[in-house]
């Protein structure tokens, strides 16, 4: 295996056996939409980062992970909970049955103004809810931080 899908491969495994510890940020969507929110990572990239794209979806190929790729500047690797964590997740947020929580971490890259690409990273647990729309639980990791810093250190990026 190559260093850096390995790297990544470690980033999502952290993120899925991290547990949802008391006293979590619990954030609606569109404030996870403004890019101000806790475990999210920034690098500049002076070309566009297909690396790290390639990186991450090389990693995303265990049982219950899915790679959710809606255009060529987004990619989101989706993992299932272990079923204890998501039954915790399900009961604790009003989740629902049908439509399981997941473990998401995300990539999404955007031109910067003088040239390059910026990158965000990040990473957060989206339980649907029973009555409709999304719950973003987000937790501010220092250790999942440094490490996804590190992944797109070794694509080619730097950190911000």
């Amino acid at each position: 295996m190559r260093p850096l899908p390995a790297l990544v491969g470690l980033a999502l495994l952290a993120a899925c056996a991290a547990p949802v510890p008391p006293g979590e940020l619990v954030l609606d969507v569109s404030e996870v939409e403004t890019g101000a929110a806790p475990g999210q990572s920034k690098a500049f990239f002076s070309d566009y980062p297909d690396r790290l794209f390639y990186a991450a979806a090389e990693a995303c190929t265990a049982p219950g992970q899915e790679i959710v790729r809606p255009d060529r500047s987004h990619l989101r690797c989706e993992s299932l909970p272990p079923v204890d964590a998501a039954a915790a997740l399900i009961l604790e947020f009003d989740g629902t049955v049908e439509n399981l929580p997941r473990f998401v971490i995300s990539f999404a890259s955007e031109a910067a103004d003088d040239g390059g690409f910026l990158v965000t990273a990040d990473n957060y647990i989206r339980v649907p809810q029973q009555a409709g729309g999304l719950r973003i639980i987000r937790l501010a990791d220092s250790q999942m931080g440094r490490m996804m810093k590190d992944v797109m250190l070794r694509a080619g990026g730097q950190p911000l």
